[in-house]
């Protein structure tokens, strides 16, 4: 992956790869970085479901930011 962006999400700038739509988030629990996909909503802002982190296992929630 070529992480060629980054994305502001929840006040945190993460690294971006635009072809895949996969950015590099932080875990608030244990601050792992975790894959995840997020795509660009209608109004031109970043959008992800919220993500399970692959180290501590904690729910990321898209609202946490």
């Amino acid at each position: 992956m070529a992480f060629t962006e980054t994305l502001i999400l929840g006040g945190v700038e993460c690294d971006y790869d635009p072809e895949t739509r996969i950015a590099l988030i932080y875990c608030s629990s244990c601050s792992e970085r975790n894959e995840v996909e997020v795509w660009i909503g209608d109004d031109g802002e970043p959008e992800y479901a919220g993500f399970v982190c692959e180290k501590c296992g904690a729910f990321n929630s898209p609202d946490a930011g």
